[in-house]
């Protein structure tokens, strides 16, 4: 998501705590925006007039001018202003009745900044890049491009009569509900073994709460055995069923419309029922998290992961604090692929025994397996604590515990 170039906020409160504090998250939040505050309604119609705003947000109680005298002044102004109404009293009839208003949304307080954060978007925010119909035939396709990109928002799925809703939060699905009532995992893998449907994606949408116990990794892995559990059972049987995604509607400040997307090609065999990983699956993923673990005694530690460069999927990962490993995962793989194809390129006949990127803060390593080099260790260390030669060393101990 990119904010419209030269969009600007003027932030208007009289707490100058909270101005502060929202202003300076909504900052780094979106780094696209110029935010302007002010702590009364004159001075804030003053820098308004001075040069207008692309959003206004807005307490309703103002020393002076109330909010709601400064939303209409500048809307007189900018009529088609998009404003955002802040307030922790009961509201009057008035004020709810420019809050239906379009173009203008509403906050209680207290908030959670990414509430605030969301309706900024819907204000301000369009989708960068291109927009468009795509379509594909499995969920898990477009499932892991929004984990790969860190998204947070909500991914509707339609199938026939039936709806399922899979969220996420920074690149992690945290909760997953089907209109059938099913929520957690096993709605995770419901949805996901639907063979055809649409789907569409509202982004910055915030999770209304978390119910998915597995990590993105092991839902993805899981996800795809399935599949092509199911694909081998309906090899004998052709399939025109496919996903697609229409275009998004029109912006509009009322929340997204549930209206069909695009119809199904065809009518579907119903999918086959979930099972849990097998006992070899779950050994080799409590083998891998173990390794992964030995890790973190090694001086400077942040975060490692396991990694298949075949796909760029994690096979574990371990830590990273603000570090989001999947994006880590599928980046490295990149600077894997690049590196084989150059050894190539120049006729080298050798094998990587590891790389080493150094930044001004951190060291990250790349290890590829002797024993299966399609996979590497990804391990990132403070660099002002870390010893590279130990680091190496541990990653060669962890390597000969591994089994996979």
């Amino acid at each position: 998501m990119a904010a419209v170039e030269t969009s600007r906020v003027l932030l208007v409160d009289d707490e100058e705590a909270l101005v502060w504090s929202l202003s300076t998250r909504l900052s780094r939040a979106r780094p696209q925006l110029e935010v302007a505050t002010a702590h009364d309604g004159e001075a804030a119609l003053a820098k308004f007039q001075a040069r207008p705003a692309d959003l206004l947000i807005a307490d309703i109680r103002l020393p002076g001018m109330s909010g709601v005298d400064l939303i209409l002044e500048a809307r007189r102004l900018r009529p088609r202003l998009p404003v955002i109404m802040m307030t922790a009293f009961k509201t009057t009839d008035h004020v709810q009745q420019l809050a239906s208003t379009s173009g203008t949304g509403f906050l209680d307080k207290p908030f959670p900044f990414e509430r605030l954060l969301a309706l900024v978007d819907e204000a301000l925010v369009r989708p960068s890049g291109f927009s468009g119909a795509i379509s594909v035939q499995t969920l898990p396709d477009i499932v892991q491009l929004y984990v790969l990109s860190a998204a947070t928002g909500l991914l509707s799925v339609r199938r026939r009569d039936v709806e399922g809703e899979l969220w996420f939060r920074e690149g992690n699905i945290v909760h997953a509900v089907t209109s059938l009532g099913v929520v957690g995992d096993d709605a995770f893998f419901d949805i996901i073994l639907w063979s055809g449907g649409e789907f569409s994606m509202r982004m910055g949408a915030a999770p209304p709460e978390e119910t998915i116990t597995s990590s993105s990794t092991e839902l993805l892995m899981e996800s795809c055995r399935l599949l092509d559990e199911s694909r081998r059972a309906e090899e004998s049987r052709p399939s025109r069923t496919g996903w697609t995604i229409a275009p998004p509607a029109p912006r509009s400040s009322a929340p997204p419309p549930s209206a069909p997307v695009t119809s199904l090609e065809a009518t579907p065999a119903e999918p086959p029922t979930v099972r849990p990983p097998s006992k070899q699956q779950q050994e080799n993923i409590m083998n891998i998290k173990e390794a992964l673990a030995k890790l973190n005694s090694v001086d400077g530690f942040i975060g490692a992961a396991l990694v298949d460069s075949d796909s760029g999927m994690l096979l574990g990962q371990e830590g990273g604090g603000a570090l989001n490993l999947e994006v880590a995962a599928a980046g490295n793989t990149e600077v894997v692929r690049a590196k084989r194809k150059t050894m190539g390129n120049l006729n080298l006949k050798d094998a990587i025994e590891d790389i080493l990127i150094s930044l001004g803060k951190q060291y990250h390593i790349i290890r590829p397996l002797r024993s299966r080099p399609a996979i590497f260790f990804y391990i990132a260390l403070d660099r002002s604590r870390a010893n590279l030669a130990m680091a190496r060393i541990a990653l060669a101990d962890v390597e000969k515990d591994l089994q996979i």
